[in-house]
């Protein structure tokens, strides 16, 4: 295997899937650098972090696109043969494929729909009739501040309650059982 290793100072990683002759791409299962993997039609060796990662691993993992690896439990040995699993087996760089197709398959191409959103916008004056409606609410309604006044407030109630009836029962409980061994005490001096 030939490795090819990153200088300093200048970004390369894009453009290193885009050369034919990549044949896996380790990564940390960001969703940027799925998109660039499916993209490009490079299959991939999934190591998530953290957040979505795991997530993104397990989708493109179950489309047969890549392997995912535990980045806590797995050994050298475990990353060697995921990486030449996902090189030798044809099975991955022909379901990426499928995949790159299925993603590259537009019917406008995204410049050409950004230039129309952008003329259709200032064709209708700003377009406020796509303006969300959030964007009217006052920072209390926005933030669920009333909703989550009232919950705090009956959760509190509820175990202010809770509390209180647990504590009345323990003391008729406990007063009883208190006079009860008072009598009998008296009673057998």
């Amino acid at each position: 295997c030939k490795f090819l290793f990153k200088p300093a100072g200048k970004h390369i990683p894009g453009h290193l899937l885009t050369h034919p002759k990549t044949r896996a791409f380790i990564t940390h299962a960001g969703s940027h650098g799925i998109y660039e993997g499916i993209c490009h039609g490079v299959p991939m060796v999934l190591i998530p972090l953290f957040g979505d990662q795991a997530d993104n691993a397990v989708r493109i993992e179950s489309r047969g696109a890549g392997i995912k690896l535990d980045a806590v439990k797995m050994t050298s040995k475990d990353l060697s043969n995921a990486l030449r699993t996902v090189i030798y087996d044809k099975r991955y760089k022909e379901n990426i494929q499928r995949l790159s197709s299925l993603h590259l398959d537009r019917p406008v191409e995204p410049l050409d729909l950004a230039v129309h959103w952008v003329e259709f916008v200032m064709r209708h004056k700003g377009a406020p009739h796509l303006r969300p409606a959030a964007h009217d609410l006052n920072w209390i309604q926005y933030y669920s501040i009333d909703v989550i006044a009232l919950l705090l407030v009956a959760t509190f109630l509820f175990l202010f309650i809770s509390l209180k009836s647990c504590l009345f029962c323990c003391k008729k409980c406990f007063c009883k059982s208190a006079r009860l061994s008072k009598k009998s005490k008296s009673k057998s001096q």
